[in-house]
């Protein structure tokens, strides 16, 4: 592009992002400036053979202050950040757009981006340095350094071992895990996170006065020797999930997804993972962080904010997940995808009650079978959150992860219901009649057809009853449900119950996970290229990107916190356990 050419487009360009970045909010606007910038684009792309436009030198001092988090490379993915070295700058440009007028949530980027609006010039010149690099991403290996100083030989699992004994007299032996409700879990912990977890103590960073004494006894080998030990030891579950309430501790996740995944087991070896460790040692980290005690800027500047009530729901909510061994993790078949049969070695303990195959013959005991699998995961995961009340089923399902929930959801969605022989001594006509006002959300003939609803034909006429009681005596809470269930009758809610038993249940039309190569294959590979290689302007390769950042940006658009129309729809049928498969597929690229 001669020189009058690169000024009509920094010109044009100064114009497009100063009107972004004033606080365009209307979608029609939005829309319209994003087409002009394509337009700015196509035109710029046209006039030179680089589509790189604007001053790489000087957007390499801009970058400076993107290196925390994408790397001066571009290439470090720190707290959950994509990999945006050689990524195609039309793409980078509209995406830092969209953080600037909301529709992609992150703060940090946000502030960085509106306050580039003082001189816009500079979008253009550090997306030109960034699109310029020529550096390989290797998402699989994400905080893995080469040559890494930790060996996990026999000898040095044997000498940590042997370290540790002193170690577990707070943190817990391997059968009982820790003795302490602000003592964090060190089973399973990389020894990446644990060396410079331990180091912290030692150096001042972190303020305790126990874990500083063992500075002067514990030598530099020593810890690499505790680290390998304490990382191949194999996941413990504990329930101490605290008093804070986990379903808003989910909501309130979104920040600390970057680095510490969406499920609590960070992908990356560097960040500590939080699923299930104690609530009250959660509690205690993030308000240390908060107050200073605990030295980490990132740390500090995330919870500076935070109020205690959010706090104790985070902390519930990651205490109630299942902690994964990343050495187990890294050694996964992805090629071997297949969740319906692992959901059915999951499901064994649940035969007892629900039944063969979740046909259940118990009174009182719901069938699992006629049910979406958003239901089952939905209900589940209540029961081990400990939203609805269960002593029996919190024990059952406290240890599963939210895969393997999904897992078992899908595999008795494969299951075909079986009719009930029980005979009703009900009057079937005044359950009919009454079961009209339930149709609107339950379907007709009890058969929902909305995935989060479940279907109460063929189901138990005792548990139906049981529960529509619970409804209306607020033991379950539903708005929805709670006001017809109060308006009922006991002689209504036994009809109604025996009547929606009386129907034959129906097996749900269901979309069961797709191997990665095949979800691929029919939903990402027509827009971002034969395995994740991009080739169209404006949409950005995915091959080698960071596993954590592929993860958390589809569970965006799943969400609908991120928005693009064409993701938003494509990945709202997506299970997670496809998300996981497909974000692990193309970091492996």
């Amino acid at each position: 592009m001669n020189l009058a050419g690169r000024m009509n487009y920094l010109f044009g360009f100064t114009l497009v992002a100063a009107f972004i970045l004033t606080g365009c909010n209307k979608t029609d606007e939005h829309q319209e400036v994003s087409e002009n910038v394509k337009h700015v684009y196509e035109k710029s792309a046209s006039a030179s053979e680089s589509k790189a436009v604007g001053d790489v030198a000087d957007g390499k001092a801009i970058a400076e202050r993107c290196a925390k988090c994408h790397g001066i490379d571009g290439v470090f993915a720190h707290m959950g950040a994509p990999f945006i070295a050689g990524m195609a700058q039309d793409y980078m440009v509209s995406a830092m757009l969209a953080y600037a007028d909301g529709s992609r949530k992150n703060e940090q980027m946000k502030l960085i981006v509106i306050d580039l609006k003082q001189d816009p010039e500079k979008i253009a010149n550090v997306t030109a340095y960034y699109s310029s690099l020529n550096i390989p991403w290797k998402g699989a290996n994400v905080g893995k350094e080469q040559g890494s100083k930790f060996s996990l030989n026999k000898i040095e699992i044997t000498a940590g071992s042997v370290i540790a004994t002193g170690c577990n007299q707070c943190h817990g032996g391997k059968p009982k895990g820790t003795g302490y409700e602000i003592t964090p879990v060190l089973s399973a912990m990389t020894p990446e996170y644990f060396s410079t977890a331990l180091k912290s103590y030692f150096n001042g960073k972190r303020d305790h006065a126990v874990m500083k004494i063992f500075s002067t006894s514990i030598k530099e080998n020593e810890i690499n020797q505790l680290a390998a030990y304490y990382a191949v030891q194999p996941p413990i579950r504990i329930s101490l999930p605290g008093k804070g309430d986990p379903k808003a501790g989910e909501n309130e996740a979104g920040e600390c997804a970057g680095c510490h995944s969406i499920d609590g087991n960070a992908l990356n070896p560097n960040f500590p993972s939080l699923a299930g460790q104690p609530a009250e040692y959660l509690i205690k980290a993030m308000k240390d962080y908060r107050e200073g005690r605990r030295n980490d800027p990132l740390m500090s500047g995330v919870m500076r904010n935070v109020k205690d009530e959010s706090i104790e729901n985070l902390a519930a909510y990651y205490a109630n997940k299942r902690l994964e061994s990343p050495l187990h993790r890294s050694k996964m078949d992805y090629s071997n995808f297949d969740p319906v049969s692992e959901g059915a070695k999951i499901a064994g303990s649940c035969g007892g009650c629900h039944g063969k195959y979740g046909n259940s013959v118990k009174r009182g005991i719901p069938s699992l079978t006629g049910q979406n699998v958003k239901y089952l995961v939905s209900a589940t995961r209540d029961y081990r959150d400990g939203v609805r009340k269960s002593g029996v089923m919190k024990q059952m399902v406290g240890s599963l992860s939210d895969t393997d929930i999904e897992k078992v959801a899908f595999y008795y969605a494969t299951q075909s219901p079986i009719a009930s022989k029980k005979l009703l001594k009900v009057d079937l006509l005044a359950g009919e009649k009454i079961s009209s006002g339930c149709t609107s959300c339950h379907g007709v003939g009890g058969a929902s057809t909305t995935p989060g609803t479940p279907s109460l034909a063929g189901q138990d006429a005792d548990y139906l009853a049981a529960a529509t009681r619970d409804y209306a005596q607020g033991v379950r809470s539903n708005e929805t449900m709670s006001g017809p269930a109060k308006g009922l009758a006991t002689n209504d809610i036994v009809n109604v119950a025996g009547y929606f038993a009386s129907l034959k249940a129906v097996k749900p039309d269901t979309d069961f996970p797709l191997p990665p190569e095949f979800s691929i294959a029919k939903k990402c590979s027509h827009c971002h290229g034969e395995n994740g290689r991009s080739t169209i302007p404006g949409i950005p390769s995915l091959a080698g990107q960071s596993e954590a950042y592929l993860l958390l940006a589809i569970k965006e658009y799943h969400q609908g916190t991120r928005k693009q129309h064409t993701m938003n729809v494509i990945s709202d049928g997506l299970s997670l356990v496809e998300m996981k498969a497909i974000a692990a597929y193309y970091a492996r690229q």
